[in-house]
């Protein structure tokens, strides 16, 4: 189906690439629209934000408090992780409550075969999104959410 109103049609592709994505890798996207980077170190198994230095480990999401990728943002990590997620959506990769981000998300990217799941209750509880890989509006969700899961 054409686009409406003459616009031009785009492709959207998924990418993957063999190599992981540090926090590093990182710290200078997205800097143009970012105001304030906050990071939450997440361990497998449990919930809170750990001990861990950025810079350590691998991105897991990151989660922008405007839409399209941009604003100020949470950058969660996993300073044990070399390698990534593992597949599928029914183990505990770690998750916390949002605090000072709570109410503020607008959109997410996942990395490394992760995926994200934000709850508008504290400790994963409450409504909840789809587990997502990527999305540039949280549609009804927006500026909801209270904590996150990573699997």
């Amino acid at each position: 189906m054409a686009p409406a109103n003459g616009a031009t049609g785009i492709q959207i592709e998924a990418v993957s690439s063999a190599t992981p994505v540090s926090v590093s890798d990182v710290a200078g996207v997205d800097s143009e629209g970012s105001t304030s980077t906050l990071y939450c170190a997440v361990r497998d198994n449990t919930f809170g934000c750990q001990s861990g230095t950025p810079g350590d480990g691998l991105v897991v999401s990151i989660l922008y408090d405007d839409s399209n990728f941009s604003g100020s943002r949470v950058v969660i990590f996993n300073p044990a992780y070399q390698v990534g997620c593992t597949g599928g959506t029914g183990d505990n990769e770690g998750g916390a409550n949002l605090g000072a981000a709570a109410n503020l998300i607008s959109s997410v990217r996942t990395y490394n075969s992760c995926d994200v799941k934000l709850f508008d209750g504290n400790n994963a509880t409450g409504t909840a999104t789809a587990w997502l890989d990527e999305a540039a509006d949280l549609g009804a969700m927006n500026d909801r959410a209270n904590s996150f899961k990573i699997s």
